[in-house]
């Protein structure tokens, strides 16, 4: 069996416990079940997997929130009570209780921040450094860098209250070193599986 959650910049393929990612899609002889937000990446999979089965015609979640993306119902689906943060492209911080997903918001991702400061000027054109948040910033890299990343930090600490937090995507362990939370690489996944054993 093959999963296969369709991004908005990869495709990231979990086969035999391993995560890897992929920039074109790739025909598989296993059986595949996917999710996907890209239309266009999922159009291109299909044309290789055909008898692909897409998850998100199955999934049972329970919220009120009015299109919540397939990848965020996933990295949710097996988290009871939890802030769960998938910092991918974008970051989405979702609330669960009770099996319940509460709401959530969404933020641009790491490379999100660091492109709109590149916007603004190339003298910005830094990549985010290790940041002490007990002292002020002494040179525009750490600057932007406590600014972006603290941004994020305050979102999560808002929005968490007494929950746990969870962490993953592609930044998720970065970001791990400044909020305390647990970081699982393979959430998203978990919710496929869980999906394919209740729902399916």
């Amino acid at each position: 069996m093959v999963l296969v959650d369709i991004g908005n910049s990869f495709f990231h393929i979990y086969k035999n416990g391993e995560i890897y990612n992929l920039k074109e899609p790739k025909k598989f002889s296993e059986d595949v079940f996917y999710i996907s937000v890209n239309q266009k990446k999922e159009k291109e999979f299909l044309e290789l997997n055909k008898n692909a089965i897409n998850l998100e015609k199955y999934v049972k979640f329970d919220t009120s929130y009015v299109g919540l993306g397939i990848d965020r119902i996933m990295a949710c689906k097996t988290i009871k009570d939890g802030v769960v943060v998938d910092a991918g492209s974008a970051i989405t911080i979702d609330i669960m209780q009770n099996s319940i997903h509460l709401g959530g918001v969404i933020m641009p991702g790491i490379r999100g921040f660091r492109e709109a400061f590149v916007k603004i000027s190339k003298k910005l054109n830094y990549n985010f450094c290790e940041v002490d948040f007990n002292k002020l910033p002494h040179n525009t890299q750490e600057a932007i860098s406590y600014g972006s990343i603290g941004a994020i930090i305050l979102m999560i600490k808002n929005l968490k209250k007494d929950k746990k937090v969870y962490l993953t995507g592609g930044d998720g362990r970065f970001l791990s070193r400044f909020v305390d939370g647990i970081y699982i690489k393979d959430l998203v996944f978990r919710g496929m599986i869980k999906t394919i054993k209740e729902d399916l």
